[in-house]
């Protein structure tokens, strides 16, 4: 015989739920999460400055679409940005080191590099100086790839694993944050400024990230676990940039690991540089994507992130990574029936809505269990090789999603995007967890 739960039960049994939820909400307002949030803002200030913003301002001058589609190599730097990875974990920086500790000194240098990067870029002419543009602009994505693997330690090094979810939504709300300002911001700004000032304006904005470096504490453990001296540099080498790589495969399912990086995002970086053309080419204006495609779809992807790390806290990462995944998949065809809708705005915000909500969800597990994979020993090195591997796929699909446009043209992009998704999600069954 089965009984019914009195009130009293009922309300005892929601109390840890509440409890949690208190909890969480507390953990994001800790300092070390706010500081999170400025890093990253300053980080993603550069991807869309050699992206998306990067690919309106080069159609000024005539390009077609399969030749901006070959400016999406400048993010090669993120997906080898290993190779360079043990000089962040293991060389300290004369007279900073000693002021600033390793990790704040190095995050302050990569981001003087990128602004310094892009203050040069705007001094030049995409097409008069091609290969001087092109050399400023892997200087800004090399130091943003930089940039990226020390946030990323930094927050492994400082938060307890529980809370790894907490940051990283807090990480992607910073991040959106920069796709604001270098999405519909610099869209806004080129309506009355020329894109030259547009940059520089924008490139002064990565200050905040500096400021915030410099406010924050040089994480204990770093000191401790990261600054070896070695009587041969054979020692150094051993330690430094074999052991990183033989940690990680002494693992089990390492390489399964390897597969799941590449793969998940693909159908993200297929979508990622040419989405404001997308748009442009059913027929919206610049005002309209700035309204629901940069706005409006900032705010839904924010609240996924946000989501995605109170279900990781509570439901775990296995969980939250399939079905952040499958929803993410499904969300695709509704920018397949917006071929079908026209320029129909209501609509577009129903499918960025969606679309971005869930892809925050999603790259909040994704992320966040990237940390779970990783040893504080070698945080930086094995965090460049998982962001890395989950960046390659951008390097590559950014000239073919340009390539199957002018082709074959844009249903069929979107048709590549749906099916990519499916293997995706499928192959988190072959994935370990370390952590439930």
């Amino acid at each position: 015989m089965t009984t019914q739960a009195t009130p009293r039960q009922e309300k005892s049994r929601n109390i840890p739920l509440l409890n949690d939820g208190i909890d969480i909400l507390r953990q994001y307002i800790d300092p070390r999460v706010l500081a999170i949030g400025c890093i990253a803002y300053a980080n993603g200030l550069p991807l869309l400055l050699t992206s998306k913003t990067l690919a309106v301002w080069l159609q000024s001058y005539g390009l077609n679409y399969a030749s901006i589609g070959l400016f999406g190599l400048l993010h090669l730097p993120y997906a080898i940005k290993f190779l360079w990875a043990p000089i962040l974990d293991h060389v300290p920086l004369p007279f900073l080191k000693k002021s600033l500790g390793q990790r704040r000194s190095w995050l302050c240098l990569v981001q003087i590099a990128g602004i310094a990067g892009l203050i040069a870029m705007i001094s030049l002419d995409p097409i008069l100086n091609l290969k001087a543009f092109v050399a400023c602009g892997f200087l800004v994505t090399i130091s943003a790839a930089s940039q990226h693997i020390l946030l990323l330690a930094y927050q492994m090094e400082t938060l307890d694993s529980r809370d790894w979810g907490i940051g990283e939504s807090m990480g992607i709300f910073g991040f959106r944050m920069a796709i604001l300002t270098g999405g519909a911001g610099a869209l806004y700004l080129a309506t009355f400024l020329s894109w030259k000032e547009v940059y520089l304006f924008i490139s002064l904005l990565m200050l905040i990230g500096i400021i915030a470096v410099l406010i924050i504490k040089e994480p204990d453990r770093v000191d401790q676990q990261h600054t070896h001296s070695f009587a041969k540099p054979w020692e150094w080498i051993r330690y430094a940039l074999i052991g990183p790589f033989k940690d990680f495969i002494n693992q089990k399912g390492w390489l399964s690991i390897l597969v799941f990086m590449l793969i998940y995002r693909l159908p993200d970086n297929l979508l990622s540089m040419m989405k404001t053309l997308f748009f442009v080419d059913l027929g919206f204006t610049f005002g309209q994507i700035s309204a629901v495609e940069k706005v409006f779809g900032l705010v839904s992807t924010i609240l996924g992130g946000f989501v995605g790390g109170y279900c990781i806290r509570l439901y775990g990462f296995k969980k939250t990574l399939f079905w952040g995944g499958l929803v993410l998949g499904v969300s695709f065809f509704l920018l397949l029936l917006q071929t079908q809708v026209g320029a129909n705005i209501s609509f577009l915000c129903l499918t960025i809505g969606i679309e971005r909500f869930c892809s925050g969800l999603a790259l909040t597990a994704f992320f966040s269990y990237q940390l779970t994979c990783c040893s504080l020993r070698f945080a930086a090195t094995q965090l460049a090789l998982l962001t890395s591997f989950a960046e390659l796929s951008r390097v590559f699909a950014t000239p073919l999603a340009g390539l199957i446009i002018d082709f074959f043209g844009w249903t069929a992009w979107l048709v590549v995007i749906i099916l990519s998704s499916i293997p995706a999600v499928w192959w988190i069954s072959r994935i370990p967890f370390s952590r439930p």
